[in-house]
């Protein structure tokens, strides 16, 4: 090998070495490759990035304005509106309902209707048709029945249930009554609530009466204590009573400030008939318990005979008019359900004396008197054997028909002389509209028209009445308010007629229906099917 091998091969042992790296260069080749590497994979996304937004704007600008709509024409056009006459307040004005506090009681929850203001000249008395009701022909009834009451009261329906809101409505068109008649009796509620006494009573000088007869004339119209505008009212009137009968020990509840005690037995009936429908309509315990104890007396005090006589006194005559409003709270009471021992017996005790001192056309005043004060005495015992479950016996039918034959010439507010032609117009006629209402048919159809007018006719602006006889009120220390409470709940609670108790002398259409099944009557004379 010559010099020149020599050297080449030294060159190429220079190639190879120089073809070595170290490890910085290494390090160094690999920083500047992953440099690269993040720029490159950073460019694409984020031009990519980049191209989408402008994308984005591009098309959002685009689409707006594609739909940006053009103003819209808007083309008023004016048309003359019928001008309508707002009717003037109320002579009374409405006291701003209060927040009754709720106690424990079941209530249905009754509604009461808006009173509007009609003038009571020959106009609005158009509003009382004299046409015949509807419940001449075969009209169904049923809707009238909807009040729900106290869950723990029998509570009949057929004796309660047309007192709710929807109830009324039906009943009042169906049986012929008028808007001018039920807006009298708005007037006539407002103003007993004006007039009531701040611990909840009513009157001065017969307090008892006069309390029962108001909360009676409530009830009568739905209102509970949970209603709208009369609920504290009611509350309050409730209370009052049940205080009473607490305080009273089992004894005769008297009438509050009037000396004569003997005329007890009005005021004790009143109070146990008031409680014994508060009971059926709102079912609290302590109105129960205070109905019990009320109605245990009436039926303990009961003549041997039946009937009832001042001072509860059980020996001796007896008085039917002394009898009427216990007789209406025997009934009440047991349609709401009381436990009472003997109630039912003297129910049939009751029916069975009014039907033995019967006469031809007329019931007795008092048994050991020969004047049988015609007129108020047919109409009370009629009532009181319809009520009682006797509505078809042989004296409520022959002495209800002479009361449909003769008693509508009763229905004036004075006669030829100046003065009433009844002695007590407002008591008579309080008995007499519910037993033509009763009745129906013909007795119905003639009395009713005449009735609504005549009261309708002769209100105060302010919304009570007075008896158009002097010697209705004044005979028994009523001056005044007392007077006139009276007079009013008598007056409002002949306009409940309508929906107060359900006739008994229709049954509704659907049961009519059932050809296979019987009808029957209860114990208490309701319409039952089995």
């Amino acid at each position: 090998m010559n010099e020149f091998d020599t050297s080449s091969a030294e060159l190429d042992y220079e190639d190879d070495y120089n073809d070595v790296l170290y490890a910085d260069d290494i390090l160094a080749i690999q920083e500047e490759y992953r440099r690269k590497r993040l720029i490159e994979s950073l460019i694409g996304p984020l031009v990519s990035t980049l191209f989408h937004v402008a994308l984005i704007i591009i098309l959002a600008i685009v689409i707006t304005d594609k739909y940006k709509a053009e103003p819209a024409e808007i083309e008023v056009k004016i048309e003359e509106i019928e001008e309508v006459e707002i009717e003037e307040p109320p002579p009374i004005e409405e006291p701003v309902p209060e927040e009754v506090e709720k106690t424990d009681v079941t209530d249905p929850v009754l509604t009461t209707v808006a009173i509007e203001t009609v003038e009571t000249n020959d106009a609005a008395l158009e509003d009382v048709s004299d046409e015949e009701p509807s419940t001449e022909d075969d009209s169904e009834i049923e809707a009238v029945s909807d009040v729900t009451l106290s869950a723990s009261a029998f509570a009949s329906p057929s004796l309660f249930g047309g007192r709710s809101a929807a109830g009324r409505a039906s009943a009042v068109s169906a049986f012929g009554g008028s808007k001018v008649g039920q807006q009298a009796l708005g007037k006539a509620l407002w103003w007993l609530k004006k007039v009531q006494n701040p611990d909840g009573s009513w009157g001065k000088n017969q307090k008892s009466s006069m309390t029962s007869l108001a909360v009676l004339t409530f009830l009568a119209h739905g209102e509970t204590t949970l209603s709208k505008d009369f609920g504290k009212t009611v509350q309050q009137g409730i209370e009052w009573l049940c205080k009473i009968v607490e305080g009273s020990n089992g004894k005769i509840i008297h009438q509050n400030g009037y000396s004569n005690s003997s005329r007890s037995v009005y005021s004790h009936g009143l109070v146990a008939y008031a409680l014994s429908e508060a009971t059926a309509m709102i079912g609290a315990s302590q109105i129960e318990a205070a109905m019990n104890q009320a109605i245990k007396l009436v039926v303990n005090k009961q003549h041997p005979n039946g009937g009832y006589h001042y001072s509860y006194k059980n020996n001796g005559p007896s008085n039917l008019s002394n009898a009427s409003y216990n007789y209406q709270a025997l009934k009440a009471a047991y349609a709401a359900g009381s436990d009472v021992p003997g109630l039912k017996k003297a129910i049939d005790k009751a029916i069975a004396h009014m039907q033995e001192y019967a006469k031809e056309n007329v019931f007795y005043y008092k048994t050991d008197v020969s004047n049988p004060r015609g007129p108020s005495m047919r109409a009370v015992g009629v009532l009181c054997l319809q009520l009682l479950g006797a509505p078809d016996c042989a004296a409520a039918l022959r002495i209800g028909k002479y009361m449909e034959e003769n008693d509508v010439q009763y229905l004036k507010w004075v006669g030829e002389s100046g003065h009433a032609t009844n002695a007590f117009p407002l008591y008579m006629w309080y008995y007499a509209t519910q037993v033509m209402f009763q009745r129906g048919g013909k007795a119905w159809k003639v009395w009713r028209p005449k009735f609504e007018k005549l009261l309708v006719s002769n209100q105060n602006p302010e919304g009570y009445w007075e008896s158009p006889s002097a010697f209705e009120a004044d005979r028994f220390n009523m001056p005044g308010i007392d007077k006139q409470v009276y007079s009013t709940a008598k007056c409002a609670l002949m306009l409940t007629v309508y929906y107060r108790y359900l006739p008994s002398f229709k049954l509704p259409k659907s049961a009519k229906k059932e050809e296979k099944k019987k009808k029957t009557v209860d114990e208490i004379g309701l319409d039952l099917i089995e």
